[in-house]
């Protein structure tokens, strides 16, 4: 959250709840109980994550399955399980390369 900023965002709460959870209750807890403490902090962090990427990866995925000539995921992954011609096969890689590029992005991993 910036300094100047009345109201902290979705990025913010989740940013703190994460920190809490990691920095105050994890080191108190063991066995099935911190698992499932990192679960839900592995959730809220992907979460976050999908807040902060949603418009960008809309877009990506808007134009990689109009390239494509699909309508959506779902519909490319029907034809990814019927087999693609070896041509085929390169474009979808190719598109779905752009795909992976925001989401390494996204992660912080580019």
């Amino acid at each position: 959250m910036t300094a100047h900023a009345a109201v902290p965002d979705h990025d913010d709460l989740l940013t703190a709840v994460v920190e809490t959870l990691g920095a105050e209750l994890l080191p108190q807890v063991s066995g099935r109980g911190r698992y499932l403490l990192k679960a839900c902090i592995a959730a809220l962090e992907t979460v976050r994550r999908d807040l902060t990427a949603g418009p960008e990866r809309r877009q990506v995925d808007q134009a990689v399955f109009a390239e494509l000539g699909v309508p959506d995921e779902r519909a490319l992954v029907a034809e990814i399980r019927a087999g693609l011609a070896p041509e085929r096969f390169a474009q979808v890689v190719a598109a779905l390369g752009r795909r992976t590029d925001v989401e390494l992005r996204v992660l912080g991993r580019t």
